[in-house]
């Protein structure tokens, strides 16, 4: 069965939301807002680093390419899948490296492209192959059991971030397109809708849930730069949506400082009280509006104007313990030098440059949408999962060369 909410930017009501996610649908459910104070411009807690893993010139099993995906068991144990060749490797929570985990190929236990990985509560490991497969690994690191995905899909899978997910059930989430892809502007993007399918530990499709979207349909792309901290947009709208390990989701559309928690026993609306958007520099526009024209040259499509003012984040997503991290925009500054970016193909230095880099700051709120505290992320780095007091993630050197990171959050 496919539910699809509503083309609104507010999610809709809990009992509807009770249906689609295959509760027991009641009419008392409570509906809980919640108002946090404005946190401060600086961040009170920072990461500190505890250990990394990787070498730059060392041996295969510590260098990484092109880091897919990372998960973290309950005890501590890393395992990390590396796109170019596809591989998994497992580290113990020390970060010395203890096995190579299944290999390329189309036979039990293989892979040929892996969407993401992710560690079930008993300890074993989940890779989702884009062929239409969840393989799982035993704790000892030998192929356990291949669960065959039928879902009716016709538009296939996204290559998207957290794309593969499971919960504190066991349950396996997998992204999809909701709607098609292909629509009739220039880029075939514009206006994506996506969605779950929800499959129970045995692998059972339980339902497939269709994300809210924003009521207004983008018509045009924003354009990406892939920098060492992650893909950067010029400031685009947007909705967000995570599915928490509890088995709901957390949905917010970024034209406010806004989301909503969407547990089927309840539903909490969060919002930050007297938000005020960033503005975005008058150089810092500048730049990003030449880019945005040099790309449009280049491609013959027209993409989105950089706006005068920022939304209020640009990404969310919930952590291992139910928290929820909120990547808000913040005020940028000009560096000295342009941001390095990822495979960038410019050997005659025509492509303009963005010089102006905004801190990399989230706004972490507890399961009950409670204000906990805002952490401010190094430079180079990518933040991916976090449980406790710990955070883990992705570290970029100046060669670009992967590391990665496990910090202790202070």
């Amino acid at each position: 069965m496919t539910t699809f909410f509503p083309d609104r930017a507010a999610p809709q009501s809990a009992a509807v939301l009770a249906l689609l996610l295959g509760t027991t649908v009641t009419t008392d459910l409570r509906q809980t807002a919640v108002t946090v104070a404005t946190p401060p411009q600086e961040c009170a807690h920072e990461l500190i680093e505890e250990m990394r893993i990787g070498s730059l010139s060392g041996t295969a099993e510590y260098s990484f390419s092109d880091i897919n995906s990372i998960a973290v068991a309950q005890s501590g144990a890393i395992y990390v899948d590396d796109a170019h060749p596809p591989s998994i490797r497992h580290f113990d929570p020390g970060g010395h490296f203890v096995r190579w985990i299944g290999r390329a190929g189309e036979g039990p236990g293989e892979f040929r492209s892996n969407a993401g990985i992710s560690a079930l509560p008993d300890g074993r490991l989940a890779a989702w192959d884009r062929r239409g497969r969840i393989t799982v690994y035993g704790t000892n690191g030998e192929y356990d059991e291949i669960i065959r995905v039928e879902t009716e899909n016709p538009w296939g899978y996204p290559f998207v971030d957290r794309a593969f997910v499971t919960d504190a059930a066991g349950r396996y989430y997998l992204r999809i397109f909701a709607s098609s892809p292909y629509g009739t502007d220039p880029l075939g993007v514009a206006g994506i809708r996506y969605g779950y399918a929800r499959l129970s530990p045995e692998g059972s499709i339980l339902d497939t849930v269709a994300a809210p979207r924003a009521e207004r349909r983008e018509t045009a792309e924003s354009i990406v730069i892939h920098t060492r901290a992650g893909d950067r947009h010029p400031f685009p709208p947007a909705m967000f949506d995570a599915v928490s390990p509890f088995g709901y989701l957390v949905a917010g559309h970024n034209a406010t400082y806004a989301f909503s928690i969407l547990d089927p026993s309840g539903t909490i609306e969060v919002e930050r009280q007297g938000f005020q958007p960033v503005e975005v520099k008058a150089g810092e526009r500048a730049e990003w509006q030449a880019r945005v024209a040099f790309a449009e040259r280049r491609s013959g499509v027209s993409f989105r104007d950089v706006p005068a003012r920022k939304p209020a984040y640009r990404d969310l997503w919930v952590d291992a313990d139910g928290r929820i991290w909120v990547h808000r925009y913040a005020e940028a500054v000009q560096r000295s030098e342009p941001i390095p970016e990822l495979w960038l193909e410019d050997p005659e230095g025509n492509v303009p440059r963005i010089t102006w880099a905004e801190p990399t700051l989230y706004d972490v709120f507890g399961p009950d949408g409670q204000l906990l505290r805002c952490v401010r992320v190094p430079e180079d780095a990518e933040v991916v999962t976090s449980r406790g007091s710990l955070a883990w993630g992705i570290l970029r050197g100046v060669l670009d060369e992967e590391y990665v990171v496990r910090w202790r959050i202070e």
